[in-house]
């Protein structure tokens, strides 16, 4: 019990050393996934940490200044196992958390997580991309990189090669749909739309242009694209077809 926070699941740093080691314990190829918690209220650290991790503005931040160094520590100890540079790692989050940074607070900042791709062999591209992401992308993203070519069925994007204008993520929140394309969010109630924000121009969405006589192509345009993403899956979810035959 000893590695156990009190609150959530087991400190990120033996959590993430046992992982490192336990990961070679699977038969190659292998695909799996770690869920760590300590970046969650109250936002503790460990005893021994206390001290040695400054704290500085909200609670919050010394807690991912943890979380960060137990990351850190994960990638020394896996850099030297035999798998390490024929894998590829995806870290990203499923939501934002407490910030200073009202924008992250907003109905689409809550969901204003990165998703970064790490493969130690160099062989993927560098860089940081501009594009519309979601989790359903990683999946696609990831098949495409490890050469898998057989046909399988994806609501998300290949990153590596859909251009970024054509990037768009969505999501459902407290009944209402939320649809990102080329810097604008559209907010649909399921029957209509009731929103349109541009992102880059107004992060705490103040200005709704829904009836902007100037957006009525793009508040078309992006019900139509949304409804047929929607219908889409729920045939599929109805008729048990979300996977290939």
């Amino acid at each position: 019990m000893g590695d156990f926070d009190g609150t959530w699941a087991i400190w990120d740093e033996p959590f993430m050393q046992y992982y490192a080691l336990a990961m070679s314990q699977m038969q190659e190829p292998f695909c799996t996934a770690l869920f760590t918690a300590s970046s969650h209220h109250p936002f503790a650290v460990p005893a021994e940490y206390e001290k040695n991790l400054w704290e500085s503005g909200h609670p919050i931040y010394r807690c991912i200044r943890y979380t960060d160094m137990a990351l850190k520590r994960f990638f020394e100890t896996v850099q030297h196992q035999p798998w390490f540079k024929n894998t590829i790692f995806v870290i990203t989050a499923d939501h934002t958390n407490i910030t200073e940074h009202a924008e992250y607070s907003t109905d689409i900042g809550y969901y204003r997580v990165p998703i970064i791709i790490y493969d130690p062999s160099g062989k993927l591209p560098k860089g940081r991309s501009t594009a519309t992401a979601q989790q359903i992308d990683i999946m696609p993203t990831i098949l495409s990189a490890v050469g898998h070519n057989k046909q399988y069925i994806a609501f998300g994007q290949n990153l590596l090669t859909t251009p970024t204008e054509e990037t768009w993520a969505v999501n459902y929140l407290n009944g209402i749909y939320q649809y990102v394309q080329q810097g604008y969010l559209l907010q649909f109630d399921g029957e209509k739309a009731i929103g349109l924000y541009a992102l880059d121009e107004d992060p705490m969405l103040k200005k709704n242009l829904h009836n902007d006589a100037g957006q009525r192509e793009r508040v078309e345009g992006m019900t139509t694209h949304l409804k047929a993403i929607i219908q889409s899956y729920m045939e599929r979810m109805i008729g048990d077809k979300l996977t290939e035959e």
